[in-house]
């Protein structure tokens, strides 16, 4: 039962405001939880594991920190594995590839897809934030597409990157998206508003500015300040390498490093 999942999609039904509080009376479990729902749906799996998605490669922000790693072998977690997207050329690269995700369907149709494109990629269903997987296993892990931005909470977060930063092998790199918007229209009122909701409905009392349900089918956060991604990496047990964020583009991706 997920009786704050049922309030939050009573509210998006409401005016603007209303809509937006949605965010804050879901707990961070259920927060996962919604956003699970969303892309559980068969349509969903269906779309992320479609042809044409499937071979549409790497995003030219993705193409750009690839470049920067300078990595073509070795063995990558990738997190967020959909339909095989990044998997499949990542594999072709010469990466022996594993691949997360909390949907059984799209393991089993990344998979298919992987074979049926002449590589080989193994599939473990988990939750990315709560990753259970062996020490200083991987030289690589890849946080596909946006995905930072949608584990609610500074310190889900944060437990997150100490899983990835366990797995990962020293001097092994962290390659990742997010959601930038440095210009977000988030007023201290609305912030302080959304906050005195959280705590009359005991919700989401970590809330913070940038988090919001987009399209009303996920959470994110959106990053307004590059230092408040810093924080985050660095206070995770990571160096941080790079960040690629260009105002007006949503889409942005950093680099960190395990140290050695």
């Amino acid at each position: 039962m997920h009786p704050r999942i049922a309030i939050a999609k009573f509210l998006l039904k409401l005016g603007r405001f209303i809509q937006s509080s949605a965010v804050v009376v879901m707990r961070p479990n259920d927060l996962v939880e919604f956003s699970r729902r969303h892309y559980f749906k068969p349509a969903n799996v269906q779309g992320w594991c479609d042809d044409q998605l499937v071979n549409s490669g790497f995003s030219t922000l993705e193409h750009s920190l690839l470049d920067k790693i300078n990595v073509n072998k070795g063995r990558l977690l990738l997190l967020g594995l959909g339909g095989g997207r990044e998997a499949i050329p990542l594999a072709k690269m010469g990466f022996e590839v594993t691949g997360v995700d909390f949907i059984p369907q799209m393991v089993e149709q990344a998979m298919a897809n992987a074979k049926q494109n002449g590589v080989e990629i193994s599939g473990v269903v988990q939750e990315i934030s709560k990753l259970d997987l062996p020490e200083n296993a991987f030289d690589i892990a890849w946080l596909s597409a946006a995905m930072y931005s949608c584990v609610p909470t500074r310190k889900r977060r944060g437990d997150m990157l100490k899983r990835i930063a366990k797995a990962l092998r020293p001097g092994g790199y962290f390659v990742f998206g997010f959601f930038w918007n440095p210009k977000a229209d988030v007023s201290s009122k609305s912030v302080f508003l959304k906050k005195m909701v959280a705590w009359l409905s005991l919700g989401n009392l970590q809330y913070e500015k940038g988090d919001m349900l987009r399209f009303n089918l996920e959470f994110i956060h959106a990053f307004t300040a590059i230092e408040e991604l810093k924080m985050e990496i660095i206070k995770g047990g990571f160096e941080l390498i790079d960040i690629q964020a260009i105002d007006g583009n949503e889409f942005a991706g950093a680099i960190a490093r395990k140290p050695f």
